[in-house]
């Protein structure tokens, strides 16, 4: 049972260095997966050292740009993906109008992706490339215009791949078909922009009180609560002083924890709301992680000075 774990484990990590490593492919970064991944952890590091150092009294800052700089290095490659996606998601529309129109006039499937390709559509031309260079090696339409689905981590791809690839096999009539696909591609492509248009207040609500109101309400009750800690440990043993003194690192520690899960999970609201992809959570959360505790911290500097200058 432990050697199968094991086994597991181990796949599992492949299994992330091959996906992360065609991420980087795909946007053309030339950098070994394993190196990225080791560079980010050292750089976020050696800068959480130097400011943990620095400012030895607010350690937890430290933590968190370990944190944000990890996230910002290991996500910049898939933020690009994203936007990549999007991208060819936008032009898809029009290229498959054009698809059919070349059709209409009498042009070969491998003619009209070659009409495609030779029009400025962004990362989709490469892909249009590649399946014609394929189409160049031998191989038929379907198998070629398949690559196109597999290159391209896409439901909306996958399903017009599907949709087309069954049209050739069935022989309907493909060209009425793609300019169906287009429409519909092109209204999904605008729900989505609607559906961000419309849920900006919400996100703005939820950014508020995230990552601004609740942290300097968080920063005003750990100034108070260590106040009254201190004051009632004047009057008790040593031993009850040292209790005290523990419960309120105890919560000072609770309070972090739970920022960063505040956090996590306003992130993961967003993602969804917006973006409709839990995976997005990753381009949110280390911006407002950030902001949370600058605002966590600025609001226990300028309550301790209310209450008489307390230091935390």
């Amino acid at each position: 049972m432990e050697q199968e774990q094991e086994k597991t484990g181990v796949m599992e990590k492949i299994s992330f260095l091959r996906s992360y490593g065609r991420i980087l492919r795909q946007i053309n970064f030339q950098v070994n997966p394993v190196f990225w991944i080791v560079l980010s952890t050292l750089v976020s590091l050696v800068v959480a050292i130097i400011i943990i150092y620095a400012l030895p009294d607010y350690y937890q800052f430290g933590i968190i740009i370990f944190i944000v700089i990890i996230d910002l290095m290991l996500g910049y490659p898939y933020l690009k993906a994203l936007q990549r996606i999007d991208e060819i998601e936008r032009n898809l529309p029009d290229s498959l109008k054009q698809m059919a129109d070349t059709l209409r006039a009498g042009g070969t499937y491998e003619y009209a992706l070659r009409e495609i390709a030779a029009t400025e559509y962004g990362p989709l031309k490469k892909e249009l490339n590649d399946v014609l260079r394929k189409l160049e090696e031998g191989e038929n339409f379907e198998t070629s215009f398949s690559t196109l689905a597999t290159n391209v981590d896409s439901k909306l791809i996958k399903r017009t791949v599907t949709i087309v690839i069954d049209s050739v096999r069935s022989g309907a009539g493909l060209a009425d078909i793609l300019d169906e696909i287009s429409e519909d591609v092109r209204e999904a492509h605008r729900i989505g922009k609607e559906r961000k248009t419309k849920t900006i207040l919400q996100t703005i609500f939820i950014v508020a009180a995230g990552a601004v109101i609740a942290p300097m309400i968080f920063g005003f009750v750990s100034t108070i609560s260590t106040v009254l800690i201190n004051a009632a440990a004047r009057i008790v043993s040593d031993a009850e002083r040292i209790e005290a003194e523990q419960a309120a690192d105890t919560i000072q520690i609770g309070i972090q924890i739970y920022l960063f899960a505040e956090i996590l999970a306003a992130s993961a609201m967003i993602a969804l709301m917006r973006e409709g992809r839990l995976t997005k959570t990753i381009i949110y959360m280390p911006i407002l992680l950030f902001f949370a505790y600058i605002c966590y911290t600025i609001s226990i500097v300028f309550s301790g000075g209310i209450v008489g200058g307390v230091t935390i």
